[in-house]
């Protein structure tokens, strides 16, 4: 282990020498690019090599890619990935749908419906980790202590306004008198404020919000993609919300390590440094430069993922699908260039407004940007490129099926492709 003094480097960045000083102290506090992280991961001598053949099935196989819907069901899913991130954009189906339709047997949206609002106990439950995400129940209790926190913190979703206690007050009342609220339901009468998003939105749903990230409110159900809050207690079992919370160290180690599962391949954020034991974590260096980090649960899967098996079955990888979801990962270990262009301006945009890429065995092998016009029941393929080197002629066939497939899924007669 390296001698916890002072550290200096020199990093070559551009055209620039870049002085690092790192110390055991600043490591804790800072965020350093790539290269600085290098440095820092180069005075850890332990490093497990691998191949890029072994990365890439070892994050395939990780993240349940490696064959079309072989999960059995939603848990499973959730088990394997840790947690499934929601969007509300609906293209051609939205994100936690086609994460989940990629791995689960017969996955219909209804399903999800079923599982998050219709079971008994409630298996799972919604927030943000840090995106809005499908989190298992029983991980509740290390949720409240973030829910619980923002209650008294300086942000916008922090501390309750006098003005904004009472429109509280009423809500609360609301759903005891009412049921669940609607979240378009909430009336003018307290005026309007800004939203997270920086647009006009009423007080009493940004007050909503605010109880909802407090942990005060939950999401009974979603009609479309509108939530519809109720309070926690009549959501969850009691218990997960009366036992003792865990510490705060505690919370912080578990919710990190879920993190990284959530990636299995990944770059450590340094102020993340202190929250582990240095024997949680191990450097990995792959064929060709990248370095990151992998938890030491993994490491015997994956010194022996060079020989895991792969499918020739091709999957279509919604645009925040954790096969995919790092960028600069991908690159390196995948060689593509993905972007998601959702919010790209048009005369910037390269490959399409929600391409999805395409995964036969563990290659990425190309991409698909669709749409789906509901009124005719036609699933629109805008473009359809492949990678350079992949042969169109022997993989259409996989990619013409799976597109089928995808039509069936969205509910559409026919599949028409603009372009060849």
């Amino acid at each position: 282990m390296y001698d916890p003094k002072v550290y200096y480097r020199s990093v070559y960045s551009g055209f620039d020498i870049l002085p690092i000083k790192l110390s055991i102290r600043s490591v804790c506090i800072m965020d350093l690019t790539e290269k600085q992280t290098d440095v820092y991961n180069s005075f850890m001598p332990e490093v497990l090599k691998i191949s890029r053949h072994a990365a890439r099935r070892f994050l395939i196989d990780s993240f349940a890619a490696n064959g079309f819907q072989t999960l059995p069901d939603i848990p499973a899913a959730l088990a394997r990935l840790e947690f499934v991130q929601m969007d509300s954009i609906n293209v051609c189906g939205r994100i936690h749908d086609l994460v989940l339709w990629s791995r689960v047997a017969d996955y219909k949206p209804a399903d999800l419906h079923n599982f998050l609002y219709e079971t008994s106990p409630r298996p799972a439950f919604e927030y943000y980790f840090p995106n809005l995400c499908i989190l298992p129940t029983p991980e509740l209790p290390y949720f409240r202590r973030k829910m619980e926190a923002n209650r008294d913190s300086a942000s916008r979703w922090g501390r309750m306004t006098e003005q904004e206690r009472e429109v509280a007050d009423r809500l609360f009342a609301r759903t005891d008198n009412e049921g669940s609220l609607r979240t378009r339901t909430n009336s003018d009468e307290d005026g309007h404020t800004v939203s997270g998003w920086g647009t006009r939105t009423r007080v009493a749903s940004f007050v909503a919000e605010k109880l909802y990230w407090q942990g005060h409110l939950g999401i009974a159900k979603r009609e479309g993609f509108e939530r519809h809050f109720d309070r926690i207690e009549r959501l969850y079992h009691t218990d997960l919300l009366t036992c003792p919370l865990p510490d705060e160290k505690e919370s912080a180690a578990f919710l990190l390590k879920k993190r990284l599962r959530g990636s299995r391949l990944f770059r450590r954020r340094l102020k993340d440094a202190g929250l582990l034991k240095p024997d949680d974590i191990v450097n990995v260096q792959v064929e060709g430069g990248y370095r990151c980090q992998v938890l030491a649960e993994d490491v015997e899967r994956l010194e022996k993922a060079e020989s895991l098996p792969v499918s020739d079955d091709v999957l279509l990888l919604a645009p925040l699908d954790p096969v995919v979801y790092d960028r600069a990962r991908t690159r390196a270990l995948f060689d593509f260039d993905y972007i998601w262009e959702v919010y790209t301006p048009l005369a910037k945009r390269r490959w399409g407004y929600y391409v999805m890429p395409l995964l036969q065995g563990e290659r990425l092998i190309g991409r698909v940007d669709p749409k789906i016009d509901r009124k005719t029941k036609t699933l629109h393929v805008n473009s359809l490129t492949f990678e350079e080197g992949v042969n169109a002629t022997e993989v259409l066939p996989a990619v013409t099926e799976r597109l089928q497939d995808f039509a069936t899924f969205l509910g559409a007669d026919k599949v028409v492709t603009k372009t060849e």
